[in-house]
C-alpha cells in the first residue's frame, strides 16, 4: 500500500517539477518573462492613440425641385 501511495505523488509532483525547473533553467540563462511559472507583477500599459477623424467633404449642392431647368431635364 505504501508504494502506491508514493508512486501517487510522484505521478502528481512529476508535471509541477518539469515546468519549475524548466522556468529555472529559463532565468539562469537570461530570460526573463517567459511565463511559465506567473509572476505577480503588473502587465505594461498600453498607450492607445485615438486616431483624428477624417474630414468629411463638404455635402453636394442640392439642385431645388421647382429649377425649371431641372424640370425640363427630367
Amino acid at each position: 500500500m505504501f508504494v502506491h501511495e508514493f508512486a501517487l505523488l510522484i505521478v502528481a509532483v512529476t508535471p509541477f517539477a518539469i515546468l519549475f525547473s524548466i522556468h529555472a533553467g529559463l532565468v539562469a540563462a537570461g530570460e526573463r518573462d517567459t511565463l511559465l511559472v506567473p509572476v505577480m507583477r503588473d502587465y505594461p500599459a498600453l498607450e492607445y492613440q485615438i486616431p483624428a477623424t477624417p474630414e468629411m467633404p463638404a455635402p453636394m449642392p442640392t439642385i431645388p425641385q421647382n429649377d425649371l431647368d431641372f424640370r425640363l431635364a427630367a
